[in-house]
């Protein structure tokens, strides 16, 4: 098969564009998810680059290998970049929604899956490329590849289960529950159900990021997540199926198929995300989603659909305003405050007495802090 040169030198300029696109995205301070998808955009190029090489040289395993090899391990790095999405969505939303202990599991768990995947499918792509440099068969470097994608696919598949798992709890169940609709996940009145209704049985300390005000990008992310995975899940599915086919199969000797199963897929994914890249939806310039451990998460945080529909629970001890901390130093500086006595002056200018506690004592500058945090969180349960 000789690769169509006007499609890849298309595929060349769109990456190319997506890949500066991404560049200039670091702006957003999304650095694990901006390096991920700059480095998916760096193998495309490359690979189409390949192809377009092939075009010319059939023969030629370099061209052949750069497109094979970078073309088929870009895919890690993309899901790599969508692993870490899931856990700031985790505590953006709570901790109670997460299947696994430490939301940065899913992260370390699928990446450490990823590197594994790819360490083999770059190791069968050195020896195929070695046996056919020698003349000799690739078949063993070819079965080491298919193990490394079959690998890939089965950790797609699993993460893609929790994905979609995760979507359910955030979504229907707690629609469920705020309608007391038990088992009823069918029902209409599910769907008639604003986002606002039910933000209550989120963690109130992300819900000025979710509705304040409510933003269309932040909306729409999870559906484009959604897309990005089933897209690029669909692609390693594809290129399973034509490097188990073997070099002469009917898949890899159309290219229709690998222009709608990889070319189109992969591209789709990165330019939803690179539209709804995290780093809008996120206020990545100025809100900081520190990823913690069940731990550190606040029985408020956990149970925040104990407090009355409609309203978010009080007494967050997310570190903010009103925090429980913050009350117990007010406390102790009131105390203390207290006990220094202010004289009264008579009409006459002659001190009277020193028994009355002043409530305007020199307090230091926390303490004026905490007199803040105190206002601010009465007015904030009016």
């Amino acid at each position: 098969m000789v690769p169509n040169l006007a499609f890849n030198i298309s595929m060349i300029a769109i990456w190319g564009v997506l890949l500066g696109v991404q560049t200039l995205q670091f702006w957003w301070k999304q650095y694990w998810f901006s390096v991920a998808f700059f480095c998916t955009g760096v193998l495309e190029v490359l690979g189409f680059i390949g192809r377009t090489w092939s075009h010319y040289t059939q023969t030629n395993s370099d061209a052949f290998l750069l497109n094979m090899i970078c073309l088929t391990i870009a895919p890690v790095f993309t899901m790599g970049g969508l692993y870490y999405q899931l856990a700031k969505l985790i505590e953006i939303y709570g901790h109670k929604f997460s299947v696994i202990k430490s939301p940065m599991l899913y992260s370390y768990i699928f990446i450490t899956s990823d590197i594994a995947s790819l360490a083999i499918q770059a190791a069968g792509g050195g020896v195929a490329g070695m046996a056919a440099s020698s003349f000799k068969s690739p078949q063993r470097g070819d079965n080491i590849f298919i193990a490394g994608l079959a690998i890939q696919v089965a950790s797609m598949f699993i993460f893609g289960l929790l994905w979609f798992f995760f979507l359910y709890q955030i979504y229907v169940k707690v629609r469920m529950e705020h309608l007391g609709l038990q088992g009823k996940w069918y029902s209409n009145k599910i769907w008639k159900v604003s986002q606002a209704e039910i933000d209550y049985k989120y963690r109130p300390k992300f819900r000025a990021l979710r509705i304040e005000p409510e933003r269309w990008i932040f909306k729409y992310f999870p559906l484009g997540m959604t897309v990005a995975v089933l897209t690029i899940f669909t692609r390693c599915c594809y290129r399973l199926a034509e490097l188990s086919e073997g070099w002469t199969g009917n898949l890899i000797t159309h290219e229709w198929y690998f222009i709608a199963l990889d070319s189109l897929m992969m591209s789709i994914a990165t330019t939803i995300l690179t539209v709804l890249h995290p780093g809008f939806a996120f206020r990545g310039r100025h809100v900081s989603i520190p990823i913690t451990t069940a731990k550190n998460v606040t029985d408020e945080e956990k149970n925040g659909d104990l407090s009355s529909k409609g309203g978010s629970p009080e007494g967050s001890t997310d570190g903010g305003y009103g925090s429980e901390e913050e009350d117990k130093l007010f406390e102790r500086e009131e105390q203390q405050a207290n006990l220094t006595s202010v004289p009264e002056i008579s009409t006459d200018g002659s001190k009277v007495s020193t028994g009355k506690k002043s409530k305007f004592s020199k307090f230091s500058k926390f303490s004026k802090f905490s007199m803040f945090s105190k206002f601010s969180k009465l007015f904030s349960r009016s």
